[in-house]
């Protein structure tokens, strides 16, 4: 197995100066939403026209980083203005280490209203010997040239003071200047990334025209850049779908991301980088993700749109008229992830008809299904199929982890049928009552003893609980589950939260399924689980430190996008 390049330090310094103007625009969305937020920054990432179109992925920050910082400093509450500053600093102690350049000195005089990173190629020279190397791209857009090339002298001079040998190089009129890699660089996996030592060990520069400095951590990387630029065909922006979704979605931007999913899996290690060799069979349908950032009043809305692998397409499915959110009244307050819409059994066919190709998918569905700990795979599956109606599934922060299931039939008992297959199975189905509360509960009954001179004891197992409530066939794994939604009846459901019903205002009227996800309180788990997760979550500081619960809504979907909607409330403090 091949190691992965998960980061280098030029996705550092693009990063830094990404993740300072997104969290400046925080700042500025806890106290003022109008002003540049409401008209949103430059409408679209001219950097892309450097992209090549198999590039596994593209962030561009479209309104510049300082304006938004300085805008938080005097919008943000006396009292939490020094943490605010400490941050900035922060950063920019980040990128003069890194780079030697000083933010103020070096970059503001000249830095225009983009900064873009791109990953452009998961192995630059396709030697599977020697491990993956991917090319990284910064793309800073210039609205002075003079200063600009100022900054990258001063920049040169400081590495060729090192000891560093520099190269120059003129490709189609474009002058370059690269430094050679020391000798035992070495590159390691996501597991290895590490920000204590951010300093750049290979860098290359380039100015086209006067409007945009490249970055990068290879010449190799900007002599494709330049190609691209100059046979505009091949580039990111020219491709259709990538124009199509410009267009699609919601404008009004300040930010912009675009990922090839295949590339970008294969990049950060979770899918074999030849598993997909572009045959129309074997692609996924779902192969292209574009996302525009919007501002709103408590954090960030991004508008999705997925695209079809090259000759394929999406299904049209009409939204549900249906209401998604119903069911969530159900869920208590305490839940740390739901989702919630119509026909749960079309959605799983929907998910594996369309990305069901991917491993990764095919992990995280094993795992949750498994994880709804029904008795046995196949009451499990049954269950789930019978959801033709409304749904809500959610989970709670137990060990083992307690699954509670909402849903409305269009049977008068949807889950007759399912204690009738437990029967069949050995499950014990009785009924008990819970303060004048109807319950049907599901058990097994095992022998077992602690020690083989011991006596044998009879073991009750509880598998399952269920009952009715304002016409919802409710169900959980635990019994204290189901009596904390019986709690939730008197006020206490997620449905009923500030920071959720916030996020479902923002994202507007209801067209399709829900996900909820408690990110501060699930986030160590998920992060304890996947290293690759754990490394973006490092990488994004001080951002990802401010995330709190998230909200995902599908939108429909044409034959050529599938759209929807994801809501992202910031903290102040978490």
């Amino acid at each position: 197995m091949k190691s992965r390049t998960f980061y280098s330090a030029i996705a550092l310094v693009a990063g830094l100066l990404i993740f300072v103007g997104i969290g400046g625009f925080w700042g500025l969305t806890m106290q003022n939403p109008r002003a540049l937020l409401s008209k949103g920054g430059q409408e679209i990432p001219e950097a892309a026209q450097f992209v090549p179109r198999q590039a596994p992925a593209m962030i561009s920050l479209l309104a510049r980083p300082d304006r938004l910082w300085q805008l938080r400093q005097v919008l943000t509450p006396s009292n939490r203005r020094f943490a605010a500053r400490e941050e900035w600093q922060s950063l920019e102690q980040a990128l003069e280490s890194a780079t030697g350049w000083d933010y103020d000195t070096d970059l503001r005089p000249w830095l225009d209203e983009e900064v873009t990173f791109a990953v452009t190629t998961t192995d630059l020279d396709r030697d599977e010997t020697n491990g993956l190397q991917a090319g990284y791209l910064a793309v800073l857009s210039c609205r002075d040239v003079e200063a600009a090339r100022e900054a990258l002298h001063v920049l040169w001079q400081k590495r060729a003071a090192t000891g560093r040998n520099l190269v120059f190089e003129t490709v189609s009129s474009v002058p370059l200047i690269y430094d050679r890699k020391p000798t035992d660089a070495v590159y390691r996996g996501v597991e290895a990334l590490n920000l204590e030592n951010p300093a750049l060990q290979s860098l290359a520069s380039a100015i086209v025209g006067d409007r945009a400095v490249l970055l990068a951590n290879d010449p190799q990387v900007l002599r494709q850049a330049i190609t691209t630029y100059q046979a505009p065909d091949i580039s990111l922006a020219k491709a259709s779908n990538y124009r199509e979704s410009i267009k699609t979605l919601p404008s009004k931007r300040i930010g912009w991301l675009y990922a090839n999913v295949p590339n970008l899996l294969a990049w950060l290690g979770l899918e074999d980088a030849g598993q997909f060799n572009g045959a129309v069979t074997e692609t996924p349908r779902a192969n292209f993700v574009f996302v525009s950032l919007r501002a709103f009043s408590s954090g960030l809305l991004g508008d999705t749109a997925i695209a079809a692998a090259p000759g394929k397409t999406f299904e049209f499915n009409r939204p549900s008229t249906q209401t998604a959110t119903s069911a969530l009244s159900l869920l208590p307050e305490e839940t740390l992830f739901a989702t919630s819409g119509t026909n749960f059994s079309q959605l799983l066919e929907d998910i594996d008809e369309n990305i069901g190709g991917y491993s990764i998918t095919q992990r995280s569905l094993q795992a949750l299904l498994s994880s709804f700990s029904l008795p046995g795979a196949a009451p499990s599956a049954s269950l789930l199929a019978s959801l033709q109606g409304e749904y809500a599934l959610g989970t709670l922060p137990d060990r083992p982890t307690t699954w509670l299931l909402v849903s409305k039939s269009q049977e008068e008992m949807p889950f007759a049928s399912i204690d009738t297959f437990a029967e069949a199975q050995g499950i014990n189905v009785n009924h008990v009552q819970l303060d004048n509360q109807d319950l049907t509960t599901w058990t097994r009954f095992s022998i077992s003893r602690t020690s083989p001179q011991s006596p044998m004891q009879l073991m009750t197992q509880l598998v399952g609980v269920h009952t009715t409530i304002d016409g919802y066939e409710v169900l959980s794994t635990s019994l204290s589950g189901l009596q904390q939604i019986l709690q939730s009846l008197d006020g206490d459901a997620l449905s009923d939260q500030p920071a959720f019903t916030g996020l479902i205002e923002e994202l507007g009227p209801s067209k399709g399924a829900f996900t909820y996800i408690n990110w501060p309180d699930l986030a160590p788990s998920l992060l304890k689980q996947f290293a690759w997760l754990r490394a973006i979550e490092q990488a994004g500081q001080p951002l990802t430190s401010h995330l709190g619960p998230i909200v995902f809504q599908a939108n429909g979907s044409s034959q050529s996008l599938q759209e929807g909607s994801i809501a992202i409330k910031l903290l102040e403090n978490s």
